[in-house]
């Protein structure tokens, strides 16, 4: 049995290039994200995990608090509050942040 030296003796080697070329020209085209589009999703990501973290550790606090000093529910209740207020208050904070990053496009001639 000869064992092939190079691609261009391996018939299985050549089936497969000539399956590659048949997949890309079906896939057609490829369309990437923009540039704006990825960094909308990374901000929409960005605001929900901060409105996530204030909320999850509202009720951590809250649910310790209670096992500690057997409040049950309002431990929980009150902290679970004081987290969704933190959180709001994180999400606005870095909107606000991020939107004075942007910059203005408006026309300053059109103000007049």
């Amino acid at each position: 049995m000869k064992i092939p030296t190079d691609q261009s003796e391996d018939p299985d080697q050549e089936r497969l290039d000539e399956l590659g070329r048949k997949i890309e020209a079906a896939r057609g085209p490829t369309t990437k994200s923009t540039p704006a589009q990825s960094g909308s999703i990374r901000i929409a990501y960005r605001l929900a995990s901060e409105l996530l973290a204030g909320l999850l550790v509202g009720v951590l606090l809250g649910w310790g608090f209670d096992n500690l000093f057997e409040t049950r529910p309002w431990g929980i209740l009150f902290f679970l509050i004081l987290g969704l207020a933190a959180a709001m208050t994180n999400v606005i904070r870095t909107a606000q942040r991020l939107n004075a990053a942007v910059p203005d496009t408006k026309d300053d001639k059109n103000d007049d």
